[in-house]
Parts: C-alpha cells; sequence; structure tokens
C-alpha cells in the first residue's frame, strides 16, 4: 500500500449540517473543519522539535553543570484548538503542542457532513471527523485519513524538525470510528474496522514526500466500532487506547522502521484504506476520531 504524502491545498471551511451524534448530539460542524493535506507520509532526519521531554541524568559537580538525556516517554500531541480566525496553511486546528492537523481523502470518499468543533474537542479531548465512501471497500486507491504534525512545528513553516523517538519502542495512541449505527437509522456504516498508523519524517513544508527518507506503517484492527458494540468491550465515547511496538511498523514503502528511529518523525496519520476494510459498502459512514498520540518503552 502506498502511503505518499498528498499535497496541501486549502478549501473552504467546513460548515455542513452534522447529521451524526458521533460523540454528542449536535446541530452543525461550524469550525471543526479541516481540508486536504498531509496523508500518511513523511520524512526528515535531525533531532527532536519542542515538546520532547527529557529526563535529567547525573548532577553538576561544579563547572561543567549535567547532561541531559533523551526521554523514551514522550508526548506528541493532546487535545486540539481550532483556529479563531478560520484556516491557516491549509489547517483549521493544531495540537495543543502546537503541530497542524490535517485530513484529507482520495476523490472516490467525501466528508460525511460531520466534524468536530471545539466545545466537542475540548470535552471529549479528541477530534473526530466522518467520511462518506462512494465506492466498496477493497482498493488501497480509496481511502480517508487525520495527520498530525509535530510539536511546536508551528501553525505555518518552511520545514518541519524531526520529533525525536530514538528512545522509544511502543506508540500510545487513542483513537476510533465512532460511527454508531443508531445515530443516524437511516444510513449505513461502521464497516471500517482496520485503522492503519502511518509514521513518516517528511521535513518538507509541502508534506508531499519531498522530504521523505522513511514512511512505516501498521494495521490495528480496532477493538470495536461505535459506542453500542455488542463484540468486545465498548467505551462511552468509541475511542480507545492502543499501545502498538514500533517493531511492528514493517510495511514501508520508503526506508524502515529503524530509519524513522534514528532521524525521527515529521508525522502520525490515521488512515482508512479500503484494501483493509473490503466490507465497506457504498455511501457507508465512518468517522476517524484521533486523541492523544505519544511514545514510550
Amino acid at each position: 500500500m502506498t502511503t505518499s504524502t498528498v499535497s496541501k491545498r486549502s478549501h473552504g471551511a467546513l460548515k455542513f449540517a452534522a447529521t451524526l451524534v458521533g460523540i454528542a448530539a449536535l446541530a452543525a460542524c461550524d469550525g471543526g473543519g479541516v481540508t486536504n493535506s498531509v496523508p500518511p507520509g513523511g520524512s526528515s532526519s535531525g533531532s527532536s522539535s519542542g515538546g520532547s521531554s527529557g529526563s535529567s541524568s547525573g548532577s553538576s559537580s561544579g563547572g561543567g553543570g549535567g547532561t541531559v538525556t533523551q526521554s523514551p516517554y514522550l508526548l506528541y500531541a493532546s487535545n486540539y484548538v481550532v483556529f479563531p480566525a478560520g484556516e491557516v496553511n491549509g489547517s483549521f486546528l493544531a495540537s495543543v503542542q502546537g503541530g497542524n492537523l490535517y485530513t484529507g481523502s482520495s476523490a472516490t470518499v467525501v466528508y460525511g457532513n460531520y466534524s468536530a468543533p471545539q466545545a466537542t474537542i475540548s470535552a471529549t479531548q479528541f477530534y473526530n471527523i466522518q467520511y462518506q465512501w462512494t465506492v466498496a471497500g477493497g482498493s488501497a486507491l480509496d481511502y480517508a485519513y487525520v495527520s498530525v504534525l509535530p510539536p511546536a512545528s508551528g501553525q505555518t513553516f518552511s520545514s518541519l524538525t524531526p520529533f525525536d523517538i530514538s528512545q522509544s519502542g511502543n506508540l500510545l495512541i487513542q483513537m476510533g470510528n465512532t460511527y454508531t449505527q443508531s445515530d443516524n437509522p437511516s444510513g449505513i456504516g461502521g464497516n471500517a474496522t482496520v485503522f492503519t498508523v502511518v509514521l513518516d519524517n517528511d521535513t518538507s513544508s509541502a508534506q508531499n514526500g519531498s522530504g521523505s527518507t522513511a514512511t512505516c506503517s501498521y494495521n490495528q484492527t480496532l477493538v470495536t466500532v461505535g459506542r453500542n458494540s455488542t463484540t468486545g468491550t465498548a467505551t462511552p465515547l468509541g475511542v480507545f487506547n492502543y499501545e502498538i511496538p514500533l517493531s511492528s511498523f514493517t510495511t514501508c514503502s520508503k526506508g524502515s522502521i529503524a530509519t524513522l528511529q534514528s532521524t525521527g518523525v515529521t508525522s502520525v496519520a490515521v488512515r482508512i484504506s479500503g484494501d483493509q476494510n473490503p466490507n465497506l459498502k457504498v455511501n457507508e459512514l465512518d468517522t476517524i476520531a484521533v486523541g492523544y498520540i505519544g511514545f514510550t518503552m
């Protein structure tokens, strides 16, 4: 599956009437939308950008001061804030750590008239957007994604500094498909049961893969879909916490996970891909919810 980055392109603000009550009953989704940019892909080399926490080792004994080593416990993103003035650099919101969030899809997948506004993001601490499939599942050419850039990268940037994960062994991510049939009884949905998580190191401002040396992914089967699933252990909000070993990111369209661990990452993306979800139906609705992202031992 190719997961190269898509060039950023701005659309108008997402202002549609919401029919899905994905997390809470909402009459409209004004202010929460984002447009195309940064699908699963990225690249770069260098040391971690701002936002990486560190732990001090050693103590100063007159003169030189203590040394600092990179911590294996790193917060990449948590909670998201909508830009009050609207779209900036193709994005409508960012993590509170200062990394833009982008969404997008192939031409065969369209915006599904729901994206979480600030009040809902603040209450749930994750961003949620709905997509609608105009084709059945089965093809990797059909996809939708949410991608988050690294901490302190800023709303506008000429290039991205990679986030250092060299001391970490696992990705921690909160995500889910919150679509619940009772939210839209006349609709079809909830058949996206596998999310593809993509790590990338594209340092370019275009985020089109031109500055990438590694793009690796892992297909995570969701514990459950929706808030009232009869299988698995359902949660009130339909999202779960996943701990994924970095060694599991073995599907790489470029480079390797070893490259990402040595150079750092510039985007973490969550993607619904048609080839991993063959049961997707024409016109069905599914959501991508993304909360905190971190790295640990």
